[in-house]
């Protein structure tokens, strides 16, 4: 595998640090108080990164980015 960025999978740049910010362990209260959002907002994100990397759950999510070897 190649070393895939979020934008070949569709993300757009705050997905990616939405996803980022999972990565390494943020609940989507922390994600939203980190990039002054509503965790409403932060939600939203999550669901759009699960949707484009074809998952349904943050544990699938990071093992996508294992596997794909994405960069954040």
């Amino acid at each position: 595998h190649r070393n895939a960025k979020p934008e070949d999978l569709g993300l757009t740049e705050r997905q990616a640090e939405v996803l980022a910010l999972m990565a390494s362990g943020k609940s989507n209260r922390n994600i939203a108080d980190l990039l002054g959002l509503t965790e409403g907002t932060v939600k939203i994100h999550v669901t759009a990164i699960f949707k484009a990397l074809g998952v349904t759950s943050r544990t699938q999510a990071m093992v996508v980015l294992a596997r794909q070897k994405i960069r954040l």
